[in-house]
């Protein structure tokens, strides 16, 4: 009965065998070891497939760190290159203003110009006014001494003929007269024309000037009106072009700061995903340790329940040799030992079995708890795979806009440059303006030179004037020397001697001479009549009659003009002056 139960027992576990292994009998030790040794591949496997993942999950991590200092320098970078655009704009901004300085500058400058053009011009008008004066003046002088000089030639003239021929004077006195009054009328009327000649060309000239300066000036207030014209445009269009530009860039800036947040936040979000994935993924390492923990006790288990089974099979082989020798023995103690026998090995099959039911629920919960852990760690990886594909595309999207940022400072410098072209126009426009204005400097410099060598004229003239008002007045001393002399002669002149004793009645018509001679001068003085001032005038008369004998022979060029002013005094002959000039 035992051993038919120990077959029963041994039929049933070998089913259980069959049914949860592929082995048919548990006499099939070898097969049982390969199973195990199966399962033990299985479970390296598994784990090494775990250590797979998790070195999958920390190139994640690694790349996952790397992307976001990536993130960190671009984002880093886009801000300096946000700086460096607004220092630019700010450094246009202080260009544009220096530029309206400059512009204000200018128009202070001209206006100055203008102010100083303004009082030239006046200052001009005062120096013409004077100049007129002045030539009016001079011309009067001229005219007068002209008259002066006329009249004394024509004196010297009529006295020479008036001693050459006395006899003739008394018959032509009239028509000389009447010439005399022709010539007269005649040089007054070519003095009327030179005059009016020399008026005509001083107005031509004036009114020259005066075109040039008119003109001058008109062409420089077009030139300054279209330069203003030109510069408040220019100022206009590019306060308007800044101001959109300002515009547009403060709008991109504030795009791209929310731009920046959305990343950043999106960043915070992924990297909080992380942590919790991190987190997880720890957790499910300290199982799968705690699982490999189980594993190992299980397959110890298992080499103590192979060396048990083995045992048992030693022991029943024992006892099968003790039962095939002793069934020679009594029955009864063979019955008894198989009933022992029996008994002890249904007890030990009963612990078999029972732990290998334990040992195949703990292989089957363990099994299920690895399928979803399995289930579950291919889900994370998906989903990190997923999260991974997502930054790659957020990456390809920053980077896109790290190209577009690029292509926006490039755009950027290139207006910057334009902005800056611009401004170097506008500086080359106020040198041209500051050339214009030296221009406008050297032509008031021209005008103030013609001024000061109109005023030298002037003051030439004056000194002329002077001289010729002096020269007048020594002519005038002179001629009334000689006159006073020759009153003085004619009266200490002996009647009986010399050229008047032949003709005694030529006196008088001497005397109507002279009187003439004084009435054709008008300035000269009357002959003086009481007694004292005739010997006053006699001694002056014979100290200039001294003074010029005198100089008549220490200066041997100054004879010919001393010897008409002796024939005057002494009253020659024209003969008599004429030998006297041949000699000289």
């Amino acid at each position: 009965m035992s051993f038919k139960r120990l077959q029963t027992e041994k039929a049933a576990a070998d089913r259980a065998l069959s049914e949860l292994t592929p082995l048919q009998t548990i006499q099939e030790i070898d097969a049982l070891r390969d199973y195990l040794q199966n399962v033990n591949l299985k479970a390296e496997m598994t784990q090494d497939e775990i250590k797979r993942l998790t070195g999958k999950l920390t190139r994640q991590e690694e790349r996952i760190e790397e992307l976001r200092d990536i993130h960190r320098l671009e984002s880093k970078s886009q801000s300096d290159q946000i700086e460096k655009l607004r220092g630019q704009v700010n450094e246009a901004e202080a260009l544009l203003k220096v530029a309206q300085v400059s512009a204000s500058r200018y128009e202070e400058e001209t206006s100055k110009t203008k102010a100083d053009i303004s009082r030239l011009q006046n200052e001009l008008d005062k120096t013409k006014a004077a100049a007129k004066d002045e030539e009016e003046k001079r011309i009067k002088a001229i005219s007068l001494l002209k008259t002066v000089r006329q009249k004394l030639v024509k004196a010297e003239k009529e006295r020479d003929d008036s001693l050459g021929e006395v006899q003739t004077l008394t018959s032509r006195d009239k028509e000389e007269r009447e010439k005399e009054r022709t010539e007269r009328l005649r040089l007054q009327g070519e003095i009327d024309k030179v005059n009016l000649e020399r008026e005509t060309a001083v107005q031509g000239l004036r009114a020259l000037f005066d075109k040039e300066v008119a003109v001058l000036k008109e062409r420089h207030e077009k030139e300054v009106l279209a330069l203003r014209g030109q510069f408040e445009l220019d100022v206009i269009t590019l306060k308007s072009l800044h101001s959109k530009e300002l515009e547009v860039r403060t709008s991109r800036i504030s795009d791209l700061e929310t731009s920046v947040q959305t990343l950043s936040g999106e960043k915070d979000e992924i990297f909080d995903q992380l942590q919790m994935r991190q987190a997880e993924l720890e957790s499910s390492q300290s199982h799968l340790e705690s699982l490999q923990s189980q594993t190992v006790e299980l397959q110890y288990q298992l080499r103590e329940a192979t060396d048990r089974i083995a045992l048992l099979n030693d022991e029943l082989f024992n006892s099968q040799q003790a039962q095939s020798t002793k069934l020679q023995g009594s029955p009864e103690e063979v019955t008894r030992l198989l009933l022992a026998a029996e008994a002890k090995y249904e007890g030990r099959i009963a612990d078999l079995r029972r732990q290998l039911s334990i040992m195949e629920r703990e292989r089957d919960e363990g099994e299920a708890e690895l399928s979803k852990k399995l289930s579950q760690k291919t889900k994370e990886v998906d989903e990190l795979k997923a999260i991974v594909n997502s930054s790659s595309k957020e990456h390809e999207q920053e980077q896109e806009n790290v190209i577009s940022l690029q292509e926006e400072m490039e755009r950027l410098k290139a207006e910057i440059k334009a902005h800056q072209s611009v401004i170097a126009e506008l500086g080359a426009r106020t040198e041209e303006m500051a050339e214009g204005e030296t221009v406008a400097q050297s032509q008031v410099l021209e005008l103030n030179s013609r001024i000061t060598g109109l005023q030298q004229q002037i003051e030439e003239s004056k000194a002329r004037e002077a001289q010729i008002r002096a020269h007048n007045k020594t002519l005038r001393e002179e001629l009334r020397k000689v006159q006073s002399s020759a009153a003085l002669l004619e009266r200490q002149r002996n009647p009986g001697a010399g050229y008047w004793a032949s003709k005694p009645d030529g006196q008088p018509e001497m005397r109507s001479q002279a009187s003439s001679s004084s009435d054709l001068t008008r300035d000269m003085s009357s002959r003086p009549n009481s007694p004292s001032a005739g010997r006053s005038d006699e001694e002056v008369n014979y100290e200039y009659l001294r003074n010029v004998i005198l100089q008549f022979l220490e200066h041997k060029e100054m004879r010919p003009h001393l010897v008409r002013i002796l024939s005057t005094i002494l009253r020659f002959t024209p003969q008599e002056t004429r030998r006297l000039v041949a000699k000289a």
